[in-house]
């Protein structure tokens, strides 16, 4: 059995250059989210709030350890310098999270919206030590749209249009093996987006909207994206599954 790197290493290659793209997509999403935030909150231009708030949100209850999956979300997007497939595959993600990325900054600053958190302290050990970094790094706006849902969802559904392959370990396995390794990592991912999408509302950091209006936004993302690349060249695992 071979062992060996494939494709990772940082030198001149295309699939190089695709994966630093991706790794500067992640600072714009860093970066413009913070720097929103910081503008959001101090809103400079008297921007009204958008009246998201139901009933239904009064009535969740206050989950704090469901935090742990709202951390989730950071690794997760460190997966496609893993798994992506090829340097188009990567590339496509890069501007369709580039592209959300834009909307959601420009709703978050034409409609500031805020939401009531819970304090972090009635929470004790691990769980108030997450809240409360949480909390104090994130200004209670920029809510609508939910990014973590909307980059959670995009990520699962990336997975289900190209078939994640991981560039390092056994170079010869059979196709069989690739492709339950490929449907595994997409099951994955899905239920990732799921958790991370309860949670974000569970721990009050989003109103249900907000995560419904994320969602939607990584379906237009794949809709724009992904689906025409994958009908004609892509290479869903879920054909396997048919």
């Amino acid at each position: 059995m071979s062992f060996k790197w494939q494709r990772f290493p940082w030198v001149d290659s295309e699939f190089a250059r695709a994966r630093w793209m991706y790794v500067v997509g992640m600072l714009y999403l860093l970066l413009g989210y913070l720097g929103t935030n910081e503008i959001a909150a101090l809103n400079p231009w008297q921007r009204p709030a958008l009246p998201i708030a139901t009933i239904w949100d009064a009535s969740l209850p206050f989950v704090p350890w469901t935090v742990v999956f709202y951390t989730m979300y950071f690794p997760l997007l460190a997966t496609p310098l893993f798994l992506a497939p090829s340097p188009a595959a990567i590339t496509r993600l890069t501007i369709a999270q580039a592209g959300m990325n834009t909307i959601a900054y420009v709703v978050f600053l034409v409609f500031p919206t805020p939401i009531d958190r819970p304090a972090a302290h009635p929470v004790e050990g691990i769980f108030h030590i997450l809240l409360d970094t949480l909390f104090r790094a994130d200004h209670p706006y920029n809510t609508f749209p939910s990014l973590h849902v909307a980059q959670s969802c995009l990520l699962a559904l990336f997975y289900m249009s190209y078939s994640a392959h991981l560039c390092i370990g056994p170079q010869n396995q059979s196709a069989g093996r690739k492709n339950r390794f490929a449907v595994q990592v997409f099951f994955f991912h899905t239920a990732a987006g799921l958790l991370i999408a309860a949670s974000a509302v569970l721990i009050k950091q989003h109103y249900i909207a907000d995560a419904m209006s994320g969602a939607l936004l990584a379906a237009a993302a794949y809709g724009l994206i992904f689906k025409s690349d994958s009908r004609s060249n892509g290479s869903s695992p879920l054909k396997s599954l048919r």
